[in-house]
């Protein structure tokens, strides 16, 4: 693998030094992360492989040879490993970004971006909906003017170690990344590393999706921020001009970002030929967000077969639309943040993963529907005039698509109907307790709820798998995360072992993938530029495959309480496997699970049963014992 010259994040276009970077606000000192021991990683990678070996059928003592013959190999690529870590701010990025995300091939929606559901809104009519869509984009550039003046207080973990600060880099992203197919491996954009390549600097604007159609919506003109109502007639003008617009015109460019990235990468390069679609391409790049306006009702009954409560019918529709003949083209997947407004009130985001972390965003939205609550259904009553005499105006986008990308994007749209078809959803929100009765039995509330998934899921499979958890890496410079593995022995042995009232084993998982990821990538590199005959076989063993997959992918965002009912969602990151983010409260646990329907392994409605069970029966154990 190259190492894209060496900048901090590995393939990200116009990037900078890592001396350039100016520090302070998202800096503050922070330590570089540190290469961990071989004889660490190798130690854990042996642990959860026992964890594994049984179901498995593999004789653990192979795996133990196999990381025997590689550790020479291994001392090398350490080697190697830690001159990076010294010359480098954050070695990890240079490893974990590419084949975590920009490597991946697999489409955006439901594979890779979570979706964000908020409270309920009621809107009387299309009014309502602008009014409050305009507010949110208000409030989203009101949290931007802060991190432009790095005035957001800084955020600080809390651990057994104490307080520590945390890198604030993914604040500066949020707002100003896109990440773009391109063949092999995809490329981020970050506008502010160099602004004048993408957008005046005094000028800022969004981009509207509304009937399948792309429309500038400005946000900024001539350094100074436009209203609500500028912003609201805008809206309304964009609305008027889908509108009109007859169905056998409209292509619906969408498309473009809901299939397979290496598809997606050959429709670009076509697209690039004509000098239209390189203009309306840069107004994409250079949008602070995207805005999706929906009006048609889903007719998810007839899609997917199932019956849905609100959560959940909220939940597929950001995560996917309901497909491309409902609203599911009326989304642009490749941009960093996507607000999506709906006729029906269903509100949310729908989140490009590369860029930054869950947590981070969250934080911005719920800043942002604050500012929208206390204001929304002011501009009935506070009409002004536009200030300075400007009357912005929506720009719509115009495309050339040739009969070529023509038949690329029919078949995105084949491809993921599909995906959309076969995806489900069950939202479980636990209210017998929450975070105050599992701190009270002296028990960490992620711990309890990760304990609770493991016995779920061996009830119900009778083995264990490996599980994705999500840990934050931020007290770093320019961290992001590492893996918490919660299949652990401990994990198995306490489910095992669960009937008996004694059992009070707990997890405890030690993040190693990043270090591993790493090993891996240095010796592929090795062999292909011939130091190496061939990949060892410790990469080469059906242990490495299975533990490098991750059938339960988890990720706890925990939420303000004063927004009640929303949830984080999305899809499993194996076609055998689950997908469950949760949300611990004070007095419930929300749980969201996504699983497909083709898939024979997979029982989503046995999973959520057996999680309220395991719920019920650890915290009844816990308390008995007090």
């Amino acid at each position: 693998m190259e190492m894209a010259n060496g900048t901090q994040d590995g393939p990200i276009e116009d990037g900078l030094k890592n001396s350039e970077v100016e520090s302070g606000w998202y800096d503050f000192n922070l330590p570089r992360p540190g290469v961990p021991s071989l004889e660490h990683t190798f130690e854990r990678y042996l642990q959860y492989s026992k964890v594994l070996a049984e179901p498995l059928r593999i004789p653990i003592e192979d795996v133990e040879l196999a990381v025997s013959k590689y550790f020479p190999v291994a001392e090398q690529m350490q080697h190697e490993l830690k001159k990076l870590a010294e010359s480098e701010e954050n070695w990890i990025n240079l490893f974990w970004l590419p084949e975590m995300y920009l490597k991946q091939r697999y489409p955006l929606p439901v594979n890779s971006n979570p979706a964000y559901i908020f409270p309920k809104q009621q809107f009387e009519d299309e009014e309502d909906q602008l009014d409050y869509a305009a507010w949110m984009v208000c409030g989203l550039m009101e949290y931007k003017d802060k991190i432009d003046k790095k005035s957001i207080p800084r955020e600080h973990s809390t651990s057994k170690a104490g307080r520590s600060p945390l890198c604030m880099d993914q604040c500066d992203r949020i707002l100003s990344c896109y990440r773009e197919p391109a063949e092999s491996m995809d490329v981020i954009h970050n506008r502010r590393i160099n602004p004048d390549i993408y957008t005046d600097s005094d000028n800022e604007h969004i981009l509207v999706m509304c009937n399948r159609q792309a429309f500038v919506v400005f946000t900024r003109l001539q350094s100074r921020n436009l209203t609500q109502n500028e912003i609201f007639d805008q809206l309304n003008r964009v609305c008027q001009m889908a509108e009109n617009r007859s169905e056998e015109t409209i292509i619906p460019i969408g498309a473009s970002t809901i299939g397979n990235r290496e598809s997606a990468a050959s429709f670009w390069a076509i697209m690039k030929e004509v000098p239209t679609n390189i203009v309306s391409l840069n107004w994409i790049r250079s949008a602070t967000f995207v805005l999706c306006l929906d009006k048609n009702e889903s007719t998810h009954m007839s899609l997917t077969g199932d019956r849905l409560n609100w959560q959940e019918n909220a939940g597929l529709q950001l995560l996917h639309g309901f497909g491309s003949y409902n609203n599911g083209l009326n989304r642009w997947y490749d941009a960093t943040i996507q607000l999506i407004v709906s006729r029906t009130g269903c509100c949310g985001l729908c989140i490009e993963h590369s860029v930054a972390e869950g947590i981070v965003i969250i934080n911005m939205c719920e800043s942002a529907m604050r500012f929208a609550e206390e204001r929304k259904g002011r501009r009935k009553f506070n009409k002004k005039e536009n200030q300075n005499g400007l009357t912005p105006q929506p720009r719509p986008l115009s495309w050339v698509v040739n009969d070529e990308a023509q038949g690329i994007l029919k078949k995105q749209r084949t491809e993921f109907d599909q995906l959309a078809k076969d995806l489900q959803l069950r939202v479980l929100t636990f209210d017998e307790f929450g975070k105050e009765l599992i701190k009270s039995i002296c028990f960490g509330p992620d711990g309890f709820v990760q304990l609770c998934m493991q016995l779920a899921h061996y009830r119900l499979h009778g083995q264990l798998v490996s599980t994705y958890e999500s840990a934050t890496i931020r007290r770093f410079r320019y961290g992001r995360v590492d893996n918490i593995r919660a299949a652990t022995p401990e994990a198995l042995a306490f489910a095992k072992c669960m009937m008996d009232p004694k059992a009070t084993q707990n997890v405890n998982g030690d993040g190693i993938d990043n270090h591993l990821c790493a090993l891996e990538v240095l010796t592929r590199q090795a062999v292909n530029n011939g130091t190496l005959a061939e990949m060892p076989e410790l990469f080469r063993q059906t242990m490495w495959t299975e533990l490098m997959r991750f059938p339960l992918s988890t990720s706890q965002v925990t939420t303000s309480p004063e927004f009640v009912g929303c949830y984080l969602c999305y899809g499993p990151v194996v076609q055998d496997g689950y997908g469950c983010a949760y949300n611990i409260q004070s007095d419930k646990i929300i749980l969201a699970v996504s699983s497909y329907k083709s898939n024979a392994r997979t029982d989503i409605g046995g999973f959520v049963a057996n999680l309220a069970h395991a719920l019920r029966d650890i915290a009844a154990l816990f308390t008995s014992n007090q």
